[in-house]
This record gives structure tokens, C-alpha cells and sequence, in this order.
């Protein structure tokens, strides 16, 4: 058989249509327990529940043939393969989709509502904390992604809301600062006036000093953090993490036999086939993991670059009115999606883990962006 025309369905022995059959028999067993799991745990209604386990299967046959056609070699590879990504699958989606409910849909308990350590406590409960560290494991084995950074990005996904939210409290404490009240001076000022112990002079110059005591300042513009700045805040830590992951797997072995293949099938249509060389010699090499950083001209620099201007610009630029903040923001986040678009357009089969966080995160930072609505100054 040739292992070369479907390496899902024949691979060194190993015949992929069982184990597909087998995991599909799992995830059907498995959808009856585990569906009660993902409506307690997501607060879906059972039939969302149950097409979400149904998405996250479809995903995770998806990511199976991209990894496959990579270029798996041994045997014992491809089975923790296909057992991880279906993990990995199974604990992020439901994951992903209650964060999006708390974050986004508002539903909040009283609990997860309060900032510092009160709000930390009832966002590490669990079932989060659960999928935090298995979601984590089940990339590094699926993948060889370091767990370190898919753990940094799960829990600080869960701790984010309550630091936002801390954040978010003194920002406005500090501006609501209210100004020295007077009144009481300014009373007895005029009591002693009232008296005549002072002359009307005397009372305009003390009441004057009284003025300039303690001048009003306007307080400082402060950037507010709503839930659409946050969801912005959210794609622009998701754009961060995934710079630091690889964007791209490139295995030169088989660009070269999809070459030799290519070459083979145009030498055949130009000479007899007595007299064609044969090259069905196969070339097997690692695959190499490209990051955001070593791409030519620094492309991922620039996109990280944007995505984090977006994100932050609000912050710093308070004098700039909303509006013009807003087509600023979007500006960049245009340029950021045109270079992720162009990177994409020649190296689609060899996206990775990294690119599609990228890809995310400036999502969610044009969608944040799209519901804030400016507000007037």
C-alpha cells in the first residue's frame, strides 16, 4: 500500500480506520458521562453541551490529519498523538467557552465579581483549576509545546478578571478623590464678620486666601476598564503568549518529496517512460519549529507590536478623544490582520499552535473594539 497517498488512514503498519472507529465509540460512550460534566461546568443547556463535545471531537480529527501530514514517524508517537489531541481538545473547549460566558456573557457570581484575593479564590476553583493543568500536559504531549507557557496563559486567564478588576478600583478611587471642603472656615469667616471683628476687607481677603488654599484640579483622565477593554486586554495577553510559541512546523524532508513527487509527474508528461529517472527515493527529516521572532523582515515583531499598541493605547493616550482613539486602534489592528494574512497566504499546512493564538488575539481585540462605543469627553 502506498503509505504516501493517505498517511491518516496507513501509517508504518498501523491502520488509522480502527482507531478512529474505537475513538469515535469513546467519545460516544464518553459524551454520556462527560455531557453532564460540560453542562454543570459551562452552564450550557444538554444539547449545546452535547455539540460543543461534538466540535471539540471534529477539531480534534482536524489537528490529527495537520500533525499526521507533518510527518510522524514511530508508531508509539501516533497513538499518544491522537489520545492527547483528543484531550487536549475535550479540556479546552469547555474551558475556553465558560471563560467566554463569564468574561463576555456576564455571568458572574457574587464571588467571582470581587477583585483581589476574595475574587483569585472563587476563580481557582476546581473545575478550573483542573483544566488549567491538564490543558497544559496534554499540549506538551500532543505538541512539544513547553507547559510552562500554556500554563501561564490558562492561569492567568483565571486570575485576570479579578487583578482587571483591582485595577479598575483604584483607578476610579484615585480619580474620585474629592476636593478639601472649606465650608465650616468660610463660616466662621463670615460670623466674625457678622460680629465686627473684621472689616468687609479684611472678610474678602480671608475668604480669597481661603480660595486658593487648596486650588481644584481637574482629576486625570483614567481609561475604563469595561468588559469590552477587557476582552481587547484578554486577546492582546492571548497575542503575547502565542508570540512565544512556534507559528509554524516545517518539515523540509517532505516539502522535498512533494517536490520529487511534482517534478516525477511533470518529467513523466514530457518523456516516455522507459526513459524517465525514477526518484521515489524518500527523504525523512525532523520538522523545525518557526517562531514569531525569526520571521524574515521582522514580520512577528511588527505584529506583536501592533496588537500590544491597540491594546495599551487607551491608557496612555487619555487626552486623545475617543473617536480618534478608536480608528487609531483599528488602524493598527488592520495592519496587524494584513501581515497575519499574508504570512498565512503561502504557509497554510504548516500552521502551528502560535500562529492561531496570534490570530485569536487580534479577534478578540477587533471585536472588543467594535463594541466600545466612544464615549464623550
Amino acid at each position: 500500500m502506498n503509505q504516501t497517498l493517505n498517511p491518516f488512514v496507513y501509517h508504518q503498519g498501523i491502520a488509522f480506520a480502527p482507531l478512529l472507529l474505537i475513538g469515535l465509540l469513546v467519545t460516544s460512550v464518553g459524551w454520556l458521562a462527560i455531557g453532564s460534566i460540560y453542562t454543570r461546568y459551562t452552564g450550557l443547556s444538554r444539547w449545546r453541551s452535547a455539540l460543543l463535545w461534538l466540535l471539540s471531537f471534529v477539531a480534534a480529527i482536524i489537528v490529527l490529519v495537520i500533525q499526521l501530514n507533518n510527518g510522524m514517524q514511530e508508531d508509539r508517537e501516533i497513538v499518544r498523538l491522537i489520545v492527547f489531541v483528543i484531550l487536549f481538545s475535550m479540556f479546552s473547549a469547555p474551558f475556553l467557552v465558560r471563560l467566554y460566558r463569564k468574561w463576555i456573557g456576564g455571568r458572574l457570581t457574587e464571588g467571582e465579581k470581587l477583585s483581589g484575593i476574595d475574587g483569585v479564590r472563587a476563580w481557582l476553583v476546581a473545575g478550573n483549576v483542573i483544566c488549567a493543568i491538564l490543558i497544559p500536559i496534554c499540549a506538551w504531549q500532543a505538541f512539544g509545546y513547553s507547559p510552562i507557557g500554556i500554563l501561564v496563559l490558562t492561569f492567568g486567564a483565571l486570575l485576570a478578571y479579578p487583578l482587571l478588576n483591582m485595577a479598575s478600583d483604584s483607578a476610579q478611587q484615585v480619580a474620585a478623590v474629592p476636593a478639601e471642603d472649606f465650608s465650616k472656615e468660610r463660616e466662621k469667616v463670615l460670623q466674625l464678620l457678622e460680629a465686627g471683628k473684621i472689616n468687609p476687607v479684611e472678610n474678602a481677603e480671608l475668604l480669597n486666601a481661603l480660595a486658593h488654599s487648596a486650588p481644584a484640579t481637574a482629576p486625570k483622565p483614567v481609561a475604563e476598564i469595561n468588559p469590552q477593554r477587557k476582552l481587547v486586554l484578554t486577546g492582546a495577553a492571548v497575542l503575547l503568549v502565542g508570540f512565544f510559541l512556534p507559528w509554524f512546523n516545517i518539515n523540509p524532508g517532505a516539502m522535498l518529496n512533494d517536490a520529487a513527487s511534482q517534478l516525477q509527474q511533470n518529467l513523466s508528461q514530457m518523456m516516455p517512460s522507459n526513459a524517465m529517472p525514477q526518484m521515489n527515493i524518500p527523504l525523512q527529516t525532523g520538522t523545525v519549529q518557526v517562531h514569531a521572532g525569526d520571521l524574515a523582515h521582522g514580520l512577528g515583531w511588527w505584529i506583536l507590536a501592533l496588537g500590544m499598541i491597540a491594546a495599551v493605547l487607551p491608557f496612555f493616550a487619555t487626552t486623545l478623544e475617543s473617536s480618534m482613539q478608536k480608528k487609531i486602534i483599528l488602524a493598527a489592528l488592520g495592519i496587524g490582520v494584513f501581515l497575519l494574512l499574508y504570512l498565512l497566504s503561502d504557509t497554510f499546512k504548516y500552521v502551528s499552535f502560535g500562529f492561531l493564538l496570534a490570530l485569536a488575539g487580534y479577534a478578540l481585540e477587533i471585536v472588543g473594539t467594535l463594541k466600545e462605543r466612544p464615549l464623550a469627553r
